[in-house]
């Protein structure tokens, strides 16, 4: 197995072009190595991003936060900057794992995975995240709820590599908020994940409710159909226990170790409600474990 170490972007792409199927990108390497060590891919070269120090950036915008490709979990859970920006997701990034994998992980390997039973994802979703993906010869920004398509199956095409993340600011008066749910106390992925998003006028009424599910489904998982029907609407009791209930009708759950089909579908009508009136009633944005 080769291993090479371009020092560029540009000579990135162009081992990726001409290496084919063959060749995978390697950064944090917390999810490759562990499908090389269980023989489940075994690529004959490995193009390493460690020398790619324009990708380890972190840029606060007026309207807009973009976090590079090689930016690791750690740097934006430790991040006193981006805390005060993106508090539920420096919250979030701090529930993956353990710190040993967040040193590791990259937020671009995070997305580029894929992992359905990853927080960030969730979270990133219901901010309004894109992704910047690029090509010899071209760029293009994806909405992460376009760039995730399946189980770790993402839009990203042959020689394409993904640079950046970019978040929107949140409006001052939005409140966000993630429950994360284990159903076993041998393991820190989560059964069930919920991240919510309130956003209210000055008369207390709803304005933009987002609700992304992790952990349940191939993508994050939403209904919009319910989320858009809160406008206008005051956020109580009422209100939150018609958008879970369409939740959980609708979502079609994976079934596995971590819990059923049937459970995940009450628990995430379960923590949709509490996730709602955690961000419409709370005064701080966060991430909690359950």
């Amino acid at each position: 197995m080769q291993v090479l170490r371009p020092q560029s972007t540009a000579d990135t792409l162009r081992l990726l072009a001409d290496g084919g199927e063959d060749t995978k990108i390697i950064a944090g390497g917390t999810a490759l190595m562990l499908m090389m060590r269980n023989g489940l891919v075994m690529p004959e070269r490995l193009v390493s991003l460690d020398r790619l120090s324009e990708l380890d950036r972190v840029t606060v915008e007026p309207g807009s936060v973009r976090l590079g490709a090689l930016v690791s979990l750690r740097s934006i859970e430790r991040s006193a900057e981006l805390a005060a920006v993106l508090p539920t997701l420096t919250a979030a990034v701090g529930l993956v794992a353990n710190h040993r994998i967040r040193r590791r992980a990259t937020i671009g390997g995070c997305v580029s995975e894929a992992d359905y039973a990853s927080d960030p994802p969730a979270v990133l979703t219901t901010l309004g995240c894109e992704v910047h993906v690029v090509g010899i010869g071209s760029q293009r920004w994806i909405p992460l709820s376009e760039f995730l398509l399946d189980y770790y199956q993402t839009a990203l095409q042959p020689g394409e590599l993904v640079t950046e993340v970019r978040i929107p600011r949140p409006s001052p008066t939005a409140r966000t908020t993630y429950l994360k749910y284990i159903s076993r106390s041998a393991e820190d992925r989560p059964c069930v994940g919920v991240a919510a998003h309130v956003d209210l006028d000055s008369s207390g009424r709803c304005t933009d409710v987002r609700v992304a599910v992790a952990g349940a489904t191939a993508t994050p998982f939403t209904v919009a159909a319910a989320t858009e029907a809160c406008r206008g609407a005051k956020p109580d009791k009422t209100a939150w226990d018609e958008v879970a209930a369409a939740y959980s009708a609708t979502i079609s759950p994976i079934g596995d170790a971590r819990g059923s089909a049937s459970y995940r579908k009450h628990v995430t009508g379960e923590l949709v409600r509490r996730a709602l009136q955690t961000a419409s009633t709370g005064t701080e944005n966060g991430a909690f474990r359950l």
